[in-house]
């Protein structure tokens, strides 16, 4: 329980205020801290193999067992708790590093690919949804958009880290999650959780609809952060000369 307080006490600022984070991301990070005392003892960086473990573990019942998808889902809203623990735990225990980050946004991009393909595969599967239908695109594209939209922000993000680096005279903000757009982003992610929630609880007769609406909101979200980002990478970066990375 002294555990639990102290993490707690550490990152009561995310909870559930929409200016720092989205309200299911707080709920994540609390259910984090509430089963933190249980890996505190654990390298971080497992913790984030085992929430790339689970995700895959769902993809795989998915797949060979034919699993209800509610049951499914389960595995996947374990697997981002546990990637909100391995975070706690490594700022608790000092045992931060780039390393762990790294892998972190790694296993997070395949943890939501797995996702949405055993999304598109229930309805594949269900009869809702033929692959020779001209709609199945963007489905595809959905699905391969997603890691596009996170090699954006992270490219972004370290040629902005290096423009500081090299012009000590403008600072350039690595990440704008949380003032471009913030509120509209969060929204976004928001509605796609609680629709993975109202899978749960939702009859297989209106899963597909379900299904779908998590689909348009996932596009809809990719889009929206890669025209932020390239709109700003043309605001930000358009007059700053990169002469010194020609000669390294």
């Amino acid at each position: 329980m002294k555990i639990i307080k102290k993490i707690f006490q550490e990152n009561k600022l995310f909870f559930f205020n929409y200016n720092h984070n989205s309200f299911f991301e707080g709920m994540y990070r609390l259910f984090a801290i509430l089963i933190s005392p249980i890996f505190i003892k654990f390298n971080p960086n497992l913790i984030s193999f085992l929430s790339l473990f689970i995700g895959f573990i769902g993809l795989f019942f998915s797949t060979f067992l034919s699993l209800d998808i509610r049951l499914i889902i389960i595995f996947f809203l374990l697997s981002f708790i546990l990637d909100f623990t391995d975070g706690l735990v490594a700022r608790h225990t000092n045992k931060s590093s780039f390393y762990g980050r790294f892998i972190d946004g790694l296993f997070d991009i395949f943890v939501i690919g797995f996702l949405h393909i055993v999304l598109l595969m229930h309805l594949i599967v269900t009869g809702f949804l033929s692959i020779d239908k001209y709609y199945f695109v963007f489905f595809l594209v959905t699905i391969c958009i997603m890691p596009i939209q996170h090699l954006i922000l992270d490219r972004f993000s370290a040629l902005a880290r290096w423009c500081n680096e090299i012009n000590k005279n403008k600072y350039i903000r690595p990440y704008y999650r949380n003032t471009f757009f913030s509120k509209l982003t969060m929204t976004f992610f928001d509605l796609q959780h609680l629709s993975l929630f109202l899978i749960l609880f939702t009859s297989l007769k209106n899963l597909p609809s379900v299904i779908i609406l998590y689909f348009i909101l996932s596009f809809s979200s990719s889009i929206l952060s890669i025209i932020i980002y390239i709109t700003l990478s043309k605001k930000n970066f358009n007059k700053i000369s990169n002469k010194k990375d020609n000669y390294e």
